[in-house]
């Protein structure tokens, strides 16, 4: 069977998000929107399509960012490829193409970040075609919540503790809205709470959540909820959906009148929001990678009682849904190996969500 590999126009872009939303996890990164995104802040977007008798059936959407200087750069291909890749009869000819275009613009590695749960004979298979394992920006661990059934039996399938909590929060007066960019200034006040508090999450620059905000707002894919009581803003919560998933995307909290259990009922009108349009899964977006792992050796999720790292927020995330995603680990393929220790440098001693893609959005020369 022939296959074609080219590169996808504007032209295409519907048919693009087309093969972007049949993918079975959230696939926003492999949108054209997000490519159009980052471009905002320095990354060329090019994406690659595998045409089998004349259908899009593959490809892939690189994100590359030329380093300081311009001497280098590294390609990057966030939760992709995407569609039938893994096939052997598309894989091959796929990835040489995504390394020729990588080494065309001066590319130290490319790497790849599938969407596709660990599976150890994948990463035996992508070892002995010289992949090496690397940093996952996104988290490799996540709980997923079905979507399928009505709310009243979504919200029955949470924990009863999870259920109290929400209920509680409306009978204390919590109420939640929808917010806007005004609300900006108050998201980032409370990541800095968030940030002190633990140690775990880094925040960008404002620049970077209202520009987030207005690529994805204003076509509905993209919704802000704040909690309040009596006025004041406890918390708040960004979600996003694309095709039929949807994220818990950013959120934070002021460590006031935590007692009233305020991010309950936030993430339940968010869980609502998800449903409403149309949706099928919404992605917590981050649990310790233990528990992934010991999730998928054992099927069981771990009764762990820390609070150190992510721990806390798994517990909180747990009751919603105890449905693990543990995805493969990011994959490096060195296209100049006596670059590659310096772009690793960069990434030395992170250990906070999203230091590594806030180093390279850093890396933008139109910035002023």
């Amino acid at each position: 069977m022939t296959i074609t590999i080219t590169s996808i126009q504007e032209d295409r872009k519907e048919e693009w998000n087309t093969l972007v939303s049949k993918e079975a996890y959230f696939s926003l990164f492999q949108s054209w929107e997000w490519g159009e995104f980052k471009a905002d802040f320095g990354w060329l977007p090019i994406r690659l399509g595998v045409e089998q008798n004349g259908e899009l059936v593959a490809g892939a959407q690189l994100l590359i960012k030329p380093f300081p200087l311009n001497l280098a750069s590294i390609a990057y291909i966030p939760r992709g490829p995407i569609g039938s890749w893994l096939d052997q009869t598309i894989s091959p000819d796929l990835i040489a193409a995504i390394i020729q275009v990588a080494k065309q613009h001066r590319a130290a590695l490319v790497r790849f970040e599938p969407g596709i749960q660990y599976d150890t004979e994948l990463e035996k298979q992508f070892k002995e075609q010289n992949f090496r394992p690397s940093y996952s920006n996104q988290p490799q661990a996540t709980l997923v919540l079905d979507l399928h059934e009505d709310p009243e039996d979504i919200l029955a399938s949470f924990h009863q503790k999870t259920r109290y909590n929400i209920r509680y929060a409306k009978r204390k007066g919590v109420e939640v809205r929808t917010g806007g960019l005004e609300d900006f200034n108050t998201l980032m006040k409370m990541m800095a709470v968030l940030e002190k508090r633990s140690g775990l999450f880094k925040a960008r620059d404002i620049e970077y959540y209202q520009s987030e905000w207005k690529a994805f707002a204003p076509e509905g894919k993209l919704k802000l909820f704040v909690a309040e009581y009596e006025g004041e803003p406890l918390a708040v919560n960004v979600s996003i959906f694309f095709g039929k998933h949807a994220a818990y995307f950013h959120g934070a909290s002021i460590n006031a009148h935590r007692n009233l259990m305020p991010n309950h009922l936030l993430m339940w009108e968010a869980i609502k929001w998800a449903k409403s349009q149309g949706c099928l899964t919404y992605d917590f977006w981050g649990i310790p990678e233990e528990v992934g792992q010991e999730y998928y050796q054992s099927k069981s999720l771990p009764t762990s009682t820390r609070t150190d790292g992510l721990w806390g927020v798994y517990r909180f995330k747990r009751g919603f849904t105890e449905q693990v995603v543990y995805f493969m680990n990011a994959l490096d393929v060195v296209c100049k190996p006596a670059l590659y220790p310096f772009a690793k440098l960069a990434e030395r001693n992170i250990t906070v969500f999203e230091s590594l893609a806030a180093l390279f959005d850093s890396f933008r020369p139109n910035k002023t």
